[in-house]
């Protein structure tokens, strides 16, 4: 029998656990909705991330039978109220876990292993910011202030704006093309990894955010006395990665940064051209706030389905975050995560590729499955997809996936 898996609508979330999403239809045959309790006997098995030397290209056969890895940007602070059975859940379906240094995630380390051998958890870094009033802001503008980002009037530069979300003033911007600084960030990062166990780490705001607005003004490059463009921004962000990749060797390291298809082209693939193992877009498919009727122009989804066939053809993964942090209901959410799962799978390497969806806020729990077809045993792709006629489509060993852009529609069928 042949399943669509295609809408879902939300149940309540049970006591201290994850948001559940049950079928829309009795007759749709899917995979459960998981549980706090009980749920590792019902867990697929999650698939160890490839080496970049392992890596293959999206017309190429896949070993794995499940192409779907998940990850999961666990730094806000869900994290902090999980209980067992709940971090048990997030270990086993997940590939990889982003979290903040502390004593939170540095006291699950070990158990998340034990839970999930193959499991990579990274410690979170601010990437081009510090934090006023921490040791290490203290320490730098007093012995080194030229590592400090500033506008055309000299003054620094905090963020203003992230996401949608209220104003970090005390994040304050630094010079990515500043060796000094490169090497700084670097050090910390090394420092967190060594000190609470992480298998590697991401780094946040590696993208144009200063030139979109986020930040209170656009910094100068101190060589030429002009601000910076997008492009030499981004070039310096791909030399601290790289810098920072130097620093912890073998660490699986990823960051920010990608934004979309049409940027990567311009100027974004300054990150992915540095020695980074993987990079981000932290808006797949759609801007976090946007209106959920809003979907992405033909020529804007073909760039991004480009953009991870590059990445992958570079030996470099691929990781998709969509996020609707807006108001939408049950039926949109589910809508839109199929959509953007769809369309990650249409070029989804099946090894070394992840994806994340996050609703309804910013604060909700990044790390819960919110949806059954998030664990579609699909199986290895058995080719690339086509293009016709507008509707994108691409087969599977056990099932099909589609994307109609002449209505923006999709469905995952599971065989």
């Amino acid at each position: 029998m042949t399943a669509a898996v295609t809408a879902f609508v939300a149940a309540a979330p049970a006591a201290g656990g994850p948001l559940m999403f049950a079928s829309q239809s009795a007759a749709a045959h899917v995979a459960a909705p998981l549980s706090a309790s009980g749920a590792a006997s019902k867990l697929k098995p999650t698939k160890a991330p490839s080496n970049a030397a392992q890596h293959s290209t999206v017309t190429g056969s896949a070993s794995s039978t499940d192409p779907i890895l998940l990850y999961a940007q666990d730094w806000n602070s869900s994290a902090n109220t999980r209980s067992m059975a709940a971090w048990q859940q997030v270990a086993e379906t997940h590939s990889i876990l982003v979290g903040t240094p502390g004593k939170v995630y540095g006291n699950m380390i070990t158990q998340l292993h034990a839970w999930n051998p193959t499991l990579k958890v990274l410690v979170y870094d601010l990437g081009p910011y510090t934090i006023k009033g921490s040791a290490e802001f203290n320490t730098l503008m007093a012995n080194d202030p030229s590592y400090f980002a500033r506008d055309a009037s000299g003054n620094l530069i905090t963020v203003k704006a992230a996401s949608g979300t209220g104003a970090f003033p005390n994040n304050y911007l630094m010079d990515e093309a500043n060796p000094g600084w490169q090497a700084e960030e670097a050090s910390r990062v090394l420092a967190n990894i060594q000190k609470y166990g992480f298998d590697g780490a991401y780094i946040d705001s590696m993208g144009p955010g200063p030139f979109s607005g986020t930040t209170t003004g656009v910094p100068i490059d101190p060589s030429t006395g002009v601000a910076f463009t997008k492009a030499s921004w981004m070039q310096a962000a791909g030399q601290t990665l790289s810098t920072i990749k130097a620093a912890i060797g073998s660490k699986f390291l990823f960051s920010t940064g990608l934004v979309n298809g049409l940027e990567f082209t311009s100027f974004t693939h300054y990150l992915s051209d540095s020695t980074v193992d993987g990079v981000q877009t932290d808006s797949w498919l759609r801007v976090a706030s946007s209106s959920p009727a809003q979907y992405p122009s033909t020529k804007s989804l073909a760039a991004d389905l480009a953009m991870v066939q590059t990445l992958n053809a570079d030996g470099k993964s691929f990781f998709g975050w969509t996020k609707m942090w807006c108001s939408a209901t049950p039926a949109q959410q589910a809508a839109w995560n199929t959509y953007a799962l769809a369309a990650y799978l249409l070029v989804d390497n099946g090894t070394s590729d992840y994806y994340l969806y996050s609703a309804p806020s910013s604060g909700a729990d990044r790390s819960t499955i919110y949806f059954p077809n998030e664990l579609s045993t699909l199986g290895a792709p058995t080719g690339a997809f086509t293009l016709v006629s507008g509707v994108y489509s691409r087969s599977f060993a056990n099932g099909t996936v589609t994307l109609n852009t002449n209505n923006n529609t999709a469905s995952i069928t599971v065989s």
